[in-house]
């Protein structure tokens, strides 16, 4: 009996567990798991975001890495693959192999400029509600949050498919390599730590670069693109564009529904592209979304910069997916950096690929306000305990990339390339590099008006002696003047910012006589740079000067010093009414200078510390007092001051206002009278900031005041051509008085001009031309002595 009643039992068993069975077989045959990768037919390079779509509007959308898995029941019978730029092709899924490549033909893609209003597009409708939900998901503007990134980024020649195995090999064997390895391979990870708006820090904890020590390039891919997507600008190479998902973006860009997917758990996922509308001017991208329907938030963007040149051209793709608690986060980014064949010797233009993943995303998390400052990315991967980049890999190193470095760093040990990228990078920073000493580049050849050409030495200690300080002097000998000069200097930096140091220096030199200048107040890149090679005018002057440098309350710079100094005029003042040398003086000052620059940031970089710059005014306040003797006595005051403002508008064009004003109170010698305002010369550089129909030292002044105001108009930015001109429109105005016999400005200085800037260009300069006339009381009484005809050079980059 008992028998009976197991053998019910295990018969009852076997069926349940047969059911079971032949429910799972059943269920296997209406869901199909289909997965596999869309690649370009062309290139072979995988295809990001591209559209599968089944049934009326099922469908689901490729990775970053053109990977695809769809999941339906039943299991569809056919499969559509689609992506902007590539036709469309149908297969059926029993056609399919397990992970099968689908290959998509490019298309030379053109998006159809729609006469519809706002009211009638259906995408531009969607963008709205994009817009109005933006805060919601910006990962900017959320609470404390940190992560980790991982880049990595390969070089390589972009070469068409049919020839790739016939020239690749040549290529690569001229420069010491094998086919089956890429020319460079980079990696990094870094650190990004958000406390609140306007409050972010990433740090480089660690990276690699293929037969290099020194790991500087690989911070490349983490400063390619942004973190999120839903600024009013997009900063890509350190340009920036209007965004598509913005205000004024709304209305510059011509957007286009492309298509409408519904996934596997129902959500609506709009298809949208986008590009600059044909009658707008203004530095635009162009690409396409995929919109997700229930949150409205960004799910994929592509885009890539409109009106390109042979140069660079920057596309980039990002993917984006909800935490649990429905906080959208970018989860992968990619890149591809397009290089120009410019060069006769390589006809295949090189890329850039990288791409770059999100993980540990800790939301919460407790953050230190203090750990936040003006450094939003500091580029940490030369310390001595940097942690090995392959404990945060993402994926697994290819056999490529495998090959890569063992190809690469063989020959990095073989050949000195460290020594070379050390030097350049010195060079970069205007220092050669010596082991434990530099040379300084400025020093070896120099020019001004009234020294003529000149050639020296600057030897200085380099931070390979000691990062604490800096030591050392140059030796100089003018060919027009026939003088030699000299100096030295100690620079002590014994605090963690570099910005604060200590300053000493000793000097017999020449300086310019009336030049008003402020703490960083020229930028290196700036043409600014060049006025000193229109100096005519300079004092003899043996110099002592104590001081120091220090940055406080975050956006405060101060400098703070004392010198004393024995002061002899070479030539004739213009200005004065005789034509005799003004006798020599002894001059003991204190200055204190000071520079605001409201949520100026920068980027901490193996160069050193650099300004990305500000959108808020910027100020800076001169205060000294000194005495002077010679045959008399005097003291006096000094104050001074410069307010800059910059305006940029979504067409791209800008315009900017500096104000200067500065005042002499008590006695002074009339060495210090404001004289170097003017860069009038027959034919010579244009120089911004200036009065470009001045003569030099023509006017002087105990107290004046001057406006510069420039309006940049640039031309053509979304044409795919090379000539991208800018037309730059300026006025300048000046008031000035100064004592009985000086001849100064106080009934007003006026001129207008106008400057094509970059007309053509090189990777170094940029030139052009600038026309300018002078009006009012004091025009000349010969008509062409009013106009200035000038060349225009502005640094590339």
């Amino acid at each position: 009996m008992n028998s009976h009643k197991d053998t019910c039992k295990k018969s009852t068993s076997a069926s349940i567990l047969l059911i079971l069975l032949l429910l799972i077989i059943h269920v296997s045959a209406f869901t199909q798991q289909l997965e596999g990768t869309i690649i370009d037919k062309t290139t072979k390079n995988p295809i990001a975001f591209a559209n599968i779509t089944y049934g009326e509007y099922q469908g689901t959308i490729s990775d970053i890495n053109g990977i695809f898995l769809v999941e339906a029941t039943p299991t569809p019978k056919q499969l559509t693959f689609s992506c902007l730029g590539y036709e469309s092709t149908t297969i059926q899924v029993i056609d399919l192999a397990p992970s099968s490549t689908i290959e998509l033909i490019p298309v030379n893609f053109q998006l159809n400029e729609i006469a519809v209003t706002p009211g009638e597009n259906p995408a531009l409708r969607i963008m709205r509600k994009v817009m109005a939900n933006a805060d919601r998901h910006n990962p900017s503007l959320y609470d404390a949050y940190t992560c980790i990134l991982y880049h990595k980024m390969t070089i390589g020649y972009d070469i068409p498919e049919d020839i790739e195995a016939e020239v690749l090999p040549d290529l690569m064997k001229n420069l010491g390599l094998e086919q089956s390895s890429y020319l460079m391979l980079f990696e990094s990870v870094s650190e990004k730590k958000h406390l609140e708006k306007g409050k972010d820090k990433e740090r480089l904890i660690s990276g690699r670069v293929s037969g290099l020590k020194n790991k500087f390039l690989s911070s490349l891919p983490a400063l390619l693109q942004p973190f999120g997507f839903y600024d009013k600008y997009i900063s890509l190479l350190g340009v920036d564009y209007l965004n598509p998902a913005s205000k004024p973006g709304l209305s510059s860009y011509a957007f286009t529904l492309q298509d409408t997917i519904i996934s596997e758990k129902g959500d609506s996922l709009f298809y949208i592209s986008y590009k600059p509308k044909k009658a707008q001017n203004f530095r635009g991208i162009q690409g396409s979304f995929h919109i997700h329907g229930p949150s409205w938030a960004i799910q994929t963007v592509s885009a890539q910069t409109a009106g390109g040149t042979k140069d660079v051209t920057l596309f980039i793709r990002q993917n984006y997916s909800p935490n649990e608690n429905g906080l959208w986060f970018p989860n992968q980014l990619e890149s591809s950096l397009n290089f120009g064949n410019s060069s006769t010797s390589d006809p295949y233009p090189m890329v850039g690929k990288g791409k770059s993943y999100v993980t540990a995303i800790n939301t919460d998390v407790e953050l230190d306000p203090k750990d936040f400052n003006n450094v939003k990315f500091e580029d940490a991967s030369m310390a001595r305990h940097s942690p090995d980049v392959g404990t945060y890999r993402y994926e697994p190193l290819s056999a490529k990339d495998s090959i890569t470095y063992h190809l690469l760093d063989s020959l990095g040990r073989k050949y000195p390339l460290d020594a070379l990228v050390n030097f350049q990078l010195s060079m970069v920073s205007g220092y050669i590099p010596m082991g434990n000493l530099q040379l300084d580049i400025r020093r070896l050849l120099n020019f001004n008006s009234y020294e003529g050409f000149k050639a020296g030495l600057g030897l200085y200690t380099s931070p390979k002696m000691s990062k604490y300080f800096i030591t050392g002097g140059y030796l100089i000998y003018g060919f027009k003047d026939k003088d030699t000069k000299y100096g030295a200097s100690l620079d002590i930096t014994p605090f963690s910012n570099p910005e604060n140091k200590l300053m000493f220096s000793w000097k017999d030199d020449l300086n310019p006589t009336g030049s008003l200048t402020f703490l960083d107040g020229i930028d290196r890149r700036s043409s600014e740079t060049f006025k000193g090679f229109l100096t005519e005018t300079m004092d003899r002057t043996q110099e002592l000067k104590i001081g120091t440098q220090f940055r406080w309350l975050q956006y405060f710079k101060t400098e703070i010093v004392f010198k004393s100094a024995d002061i002899s005029p070479q030539i004739p003042y213009r200005y004065l009414p005789d034509n005799n040398v003004v006798s020599g003086f002894s001059h003991q000052e204190g200055e204190i200078k000071l520079k605001w620059a409201h949520k100026e940031t920068f980027t901490q970089t193996p160069l050193g510390r650099l300004s990305e710059g500000t959108k808020w005014p910027k100020l800076w306040i001169n205060a000294a007092y000194g005495e002077w003797e010679n045959s008399t006595k005097g003291s006096y005051q000094r104050l001074e001051g410069q307010y800059e403002q910059e305006i940029h508008y979504p067409s791209a064009m800008y315009t900017i206002f500096r104000l200067q004003g500065a005042k002499l109170y008590g006695e002074f010698p009339s060495t210090l009278l404001y004289s170097a305002l003017g860069s009038y010369k027959s034919f010579t550089l244009h120089i911004p900031y200036t009065f470009a129909t001045m003569r030099l030292n023509e006017f002087a002044a105990s107290e004046f005041t001057a406006l510069y105001f420039r309006h940049g108009i640039p031309l053509f930015l979304n044409k795919n051509q090379n000539f991208k001109p800018e037309i730059i429109l300026s006025t300048n105005l000046g008031w000035g008085n100064a004592a009985d016999g000086i001849q100064s400005f106080e009934k007003g200085y006026y001129e207008s001009g106008v400057y094509f800037k970059n007309l053509f260009s090189n990777f170094l300069f940029q030139y052009g031309f600038s026309v300018h006339y002078r009006y009012g009381p004091y025009q000349l009484p010969e008509k062409i002595d009013n106009w200035a005809f000038k060349l225009g050079l502005d640094f590339s980059f």
